[in-house]
């Protein structure tokens, strides 16, 4: 009987081959790109199975006074905690304190370089390739690798006992060596070394108090801890122990599985485009078969009765169908499984792998996802085999054997709802890709409060094996550079606008009782010059009048509005409880954007700090006249090339690095391009196949309607009319939806486009012009047959 069944199955299929044919393109197609966004997200959550009891690891979150948050807390609060804490099994901190170099032999490598407490194990159990847990970091100069950083450095072998030179003069030894962990994971590790190694650093000390919140904490309670009663315990050691308890709004206990988002807010909004992305897919896949499933089943209703006539049961219609269906699905499965390996997943890793790490397709560990594969195959078989049959299988035999389908109109609301189905999904996608390109367009071209055009910036942070030979070398090059003339100013900074360190330092000015939180960086006299940022009050930095001393600073107009000042003269930052006499206020500039739009200009303070400080400083900038990039871009490489150092000298445009921030949103923006005109695409494969079938069921009407006079225009119209009307209802069914979506979306920026009823017009007129291509040429084609062949036709 299965045989029979195939056999008749390969017919049909074969008989009904363009129709056949676009199933199996639309199925390939939505089933490969469901595929590619449910593995990226089935990635991102069981990146982190590797790691033990999660359930009972947990973080601390700060919450300020001011409404601002970090994952960090001060150094001792983890002691104190431990101390005090019965719930507590174990705690790490877990920071970074500068890129360690790694020496092998010849071979020189600098890796990021993480610290952690001897106890880190004990929270965090990570399969270990080689060594100990419970010995791995309790030496001072023992030091932990992950499997790649290990196969670099000592190749296949097992490394555990081996030295290594560190920062020119430490001897570590290799104690433990990482199984390979997944890059979505929350660890990006290279290198892991113990807390204890750095407790002779004098920077390290000064920073080991109850006022610098640099290191996040992680704990491991106890399954019966009550958190709530736990995190009220250390708010009380915060209020007990902090130098100023009062800019502390709350200290929050988190679970370990929200770091990720927390780290990187952006993921959770990918995540669930993913997500809501594959059920959107899926359930047009699913329509689109159901529609053209529907359409040929009015053909079939012959075929049908005579089954019943021969004594086949219902059963038996439903398994004919189901079998014809499975053999497209499993077809699909094998093509989009193809299309996955071949190149969405390699374009997956293109958009994202920059921000979360090029993921790998293994079977022997992702074999769930070819298990869900095939299930959701099993599936959208039954779906679309059984529903389209059971409307007809209903039929009376006198109706069927007549080909009369009257009683069966139900079916055509229902194949019309599913077209709005189709297309309002279509819609609601290049709705989203249209208002997504222009608040992306928007951030990219907004005035960010500094040129950026023709401005080159390297990366001078090169450590320098000879810093003295270094430093005479660079201000020879300075020398040249502002003798150019090509180049209207040069600078040297910490930092540059969309590449600030995240480091907070808290002023107190008593007069007006404000306590304020304010971003540092340093810079030389140049550097707002370079970029033309205006300054508003006072002057800028200046090398005749402005030492190292009193460390003269500038601040933004947020910072002197946070302070509630109206001048700055006289004006010092301070701390709350310190004798320092603070830093003088020599100038305000304007606020300027130095990270992107989605963030708020929050209050500035630029230290000043002499350019001859070349270990310093990350980055020179400089300022040239247009189309000169190349030449002053090949002599500062030049003039690098000669000086001896660990790291490559690297320059790009200003423009590049702004624009660079966006990348991950770029990702998006073309993750959802894709998916509209594969939406849209989809759409327009069932609507071609849905009047290729009207369209041979009407053609004797289509030959008398021609011999009567009727043109070619008028037959396409009467072919497409319904169709048309039926996307411009979805499209109104759309427009609302999006709007919402993409409102409450926009609402997460500091800074955003307004929602302009052009943009759903644009959406709204795309999938008109593509739905009346597709619709026409296939109406053209049936509009100009032969009448004479039309009306001979059975």
């Amino acid at each position: 009987m299965l045989r029979n069944h195939l056999k008749l199955s390969f017919r049909n299929l074969w008989k009904n081959r363009l129709l056949s044919s676009l199933n199996l393109l639309g199925l390939s197609i939505g089933v490969g790109g469901v595929l590619t966004l449910m593995f990226s997200v089935y990635a991102y959550y069981v990146a982190d199975n590797m790691i033990p009891d999660q359930e009972h690891i947990y973080y601390l979150k700060t919450h300020l006074a001011d409404g601002n948050d970090y994952n960090e807390a001060v150094y001792p609060l983890l002691d104190k905690i431990k101390s005090t804490s019965p719930e507590v099994v174990a705690g790490t901190h877990l920071h970074g304190w500068g890129n360690i170099w790694l020496e092998v032999g010849d071979n020189e490598f600098q890796k990021t370089t993480t610290y952690a407490d001897p106890e880190f194990f004990n929270v965090f159990a990570l399969p270990l390739k080689y060594g100990n847990h419970n010995s791995a970091l309790n030496e001072k100069y023992s030091i932990v690798l992950t499997d790649k950083v290990s196969k670099q450095l000592f190749g296949e072998e097992n490394p555990v006992g081996k030295s290594l030179i560190a920062a020119d003069t430490l001897n570590l030894t290799v104690t433990g060596v990482l199984e390979p962990i997944s890059p979505y994971s929350s660890f990006r590790l290279d290198i892991l070394m113990p807390n204890t190694i750095l407790k002779d650093n004098i920077a390290f000390k000064n920073q080991n108090n109850w006022d610098s919140s640099f290191s996040p904490v992680f704990m491991k309670l106890r399954s019966d801890a009550n958190i709530q009663q736990f995190e009220k315990r250390v708010g009380q050691l915060v209020k007990e122990n902090y130098e100023d308890p009062t800019v502390i709004s709350r200290m929050e206990v988190m679970p370990h599985n929200n770091v990720r988002i927390d780290s990187i807010p952006v993921v959770e909004i990918i995540i669930a485009g993913n997500i809501a992305t594959s059920i959107f897919v899926l359930l047009l896949v699913l329509v689109n078969l159901l529609n053209l499933n529907t359409s040929t089943m009015f053909r079939r209703t012959k075929d049908i009765a005579v089954r019943k006539i021969l004594g086949g049961g219902k059963k038996g219609v439903i398994t004919q169908f189901c079998l014809e269906n499975g053999i497209l699905v499993l077809l699909s499965i094998l093509i989009s499984g193809g299309l996955f390996f071949g190149f969405l997943l390699p374009k997956l890793n293109d958009i994202f792998g920059a921000e979360f790490g090029e993921i790998n397709f293994s079977l022997a560990n992702d074999y769930p996802v070819v298990i869900g594969a095939i299930l959701l195959g099993v599936l959208v078989t039954l779906i679309v085999g059984i529903l389209p049959t059971l409307r007809f299988i209903s039929l009376p035999v006198s109706q069927g054997i007549k080909g009369k389908i009257d009683s069966a109109k139900g079916s055509f609301i229902l194949r019309n709802t599913f077209i709005i189905i189709q297309f309002s999904i279509a819609i609601l996608f290049i709705c989203v890709a249209v208002i997504l390109n222009s608040q992306i367009s928007f951030m990219k071209k907004a005035d960010l409060g500094f040129e950026r055009e023709h401005v080159i910036v390297g990366n001078i942070d090169l450590d320098f094996k000879d810093l003295d030979a270094a430093k005479s070398s660079f201000k020879a090059l300075l020398n040249d550079l502002e003798a150019n003339p090509y180049v209207t100013k040069v600078a040297t900074s910490q930092a540059i606008p969309s590449d600030y360190y995240f480091n907070y330092t808290r002023f107190y000015d008593a007069n007006t009782d404000r306590d304020v939180r304010l971003r540092r960086s340093f810079t030389d006299a140049g550097y707002l010059s370079t970029l033309k940022i205006p300054i508003v009050k006072g002057r800028n930095f200046s090398k005749e009048m402005d030492g190292v001393e009193e460390r003269p600073v500038i601040i933004n107009r947020t910072a002197m509005a946070a302070f509630g000042w109206t001048t700055i003269e006289g004006k010092r930052l301070k701390f709350k409880k310190d004798d320092f006499i603070g830093n003088p206020v020599v100038g305000v500039m304007e606020d300027f954007h130095y990270q992107d739009l989605q963030n708020a200009v929050e209050p500035l303070v630029h230290y000043y700090r002499s350019e001859d400080d070349l270990d310093k400083h990350r980055y020179l900038t400089v300022r040239v006249v247009d189309d000169k990039e190349k030449e002053v871009k090949d002599m500062i490489a030049s003039a690098f090339s000669k000086i001896d150092s660990r790291k490559n000298y690297s320059q790009n445009d200003l423009s590049e690095k702004v624009s660079g921030q966006y990348r991950l949103m770029d990702g998006m923006l073309k993750t959802v391009n894709v998916v509209a005109l594969l939406t849209i695409f989809i759409s327009c494969l069932g609507m071609f196949g849905l009047i290729s079938f009207m369209a041979k069921r009407r053609i004797k009407e289509i030959g008398i309607r021609k011999v009567l006079g009727a043109s070619v225009l008028k037959i396409v119209v009467l072919l497409s009319k319904d169709y048309m009307i039926l996307v411009g209802i979805a499209a109104f069914v759309a427009f609302p939806v999006a709007w919402y979506m993409m409102n409450a979306w926009l609402g997460g920026f500091a800074y955003s486009i307004s929602i302009q009823w052009w943009m759903f017009a644009l959406a709204g007129c795309i999938a008109l012009c593509i739905t009346a291509f597709t619709l026409g040429a296939q109406a053209i084609k049936a509009a100009r047959a032969n009448p004479v062949k039309s009306l001979r036709t059975e």
